[in-house]
């Protein structure tokens, strides 16, 4: 289980994508909850996507959620 959890860490922690510092992550058994805050809807996608391809992870619950009031400019 611990190796399964580092596994999960280090995918999430390489990935530039994903603001780390917004993100918690809980562990039952073989499967990974997501949860937290980000600013744009791939960020929440990506997270997923990262941990559904470490080996072992049985399924992932993604609760993180997507900031509505984000004030977004184009140049």
């Amino acid at each position: 289980m611990l190796e399964l959890q580092e596994r999960v860490l280090n995918e999430l922690h390489f990935e530039l994508a994903i603001p780390r510092d917004r993100l918690t992550v809980r562990f039952q058994n073989d499967y990974v909850i997501l949860s937290g805050e980000v600013e744009w809807p791939y960020q929440k996608s990506c997270a997923e996507a990262d941990v559904r391809r470490v080996p072992g992870v049985a399924g992932v619950a993604n609760e993180i959620a997507v900031r509505r009031n984000a004030v977004h400019t184009h140049a």
